[in-house]
């Protein structure tokens, strides 16, 4: 029962943020290798900061928002111009949109209190959108790469199939 109550305090504790979820998600996923400076800084020193002084250190909430923002319409731009032809030249695109204060530190803690600082701007809106526009788009990416895959392999769904079609080809 204790795990039980331990985990819907959880739940309710981020209920009021469950609408930037998506957005977490996306980042989390996007970014490759979620260790930072602030993480050597803390390994080679010994002392741990507080999640105050992690997210001190990114700067203003807000103002992350609003100098993320221009890089990420940019990117917008040219994922809806069909620049991007595989989800994973996708997600490394949006990884450099994302550099700098919207990169994960991957102290779990400083990240979500770091997405309710940023949840409470006024541009906030427009990061989601965008956010969730990409993410139909590397939907629809990988739902095309996996239809490729599958008319080149024949339709084979085990390694075993696909290998002997590979191999039935040369006979």
């Amino acid at each position: 029962m204790k795990i039980n109550f331990n985990i819907m305090k959880i739940v309710n504790l981020f209920k009021p943020i469950a609408f930037f979820i998506p957005v977490v998600a996306i980042v989390s996923l996007s970014i490759s290798g979620c260790s930072s400076e602030l993480e050597s800084k803390n390994d080679s020193s010994g002392d741990r900061l507080s999640i105050e002084e992690i997210n001190a250190e990114r700067g203003d909430a807000c103002d992350c928002i609003s100098s993320t923002i221009t890089k990420i319409d940019a990117f917008i731009v040219k994922m809806h111009s069909g620049e991007y032809k595989k989800s994973s030249d996708l997600n490394a695109a949006l990884a450099v949109s994302m550099e700098g204060c919207m990169t994960a530190t991957g102290i779990k803690e400083a990240d979500a209190a770091w997405s309710v600082s940023m949840s409470g701007c006024e541009s906030f809106l427009s990061i989601r959108e965008a956010m969730m526009s990409v993410s139909q788009t590397a939907t629809l990416l990988k739902q095309a790469e996996q239809e490729e895959l599958f008319k080149q392999t024949g339709g084979a769904s085990g390694a075993s199939e696909i290998l002997n079609r590979l191999s039935n080809k040369d006979k």
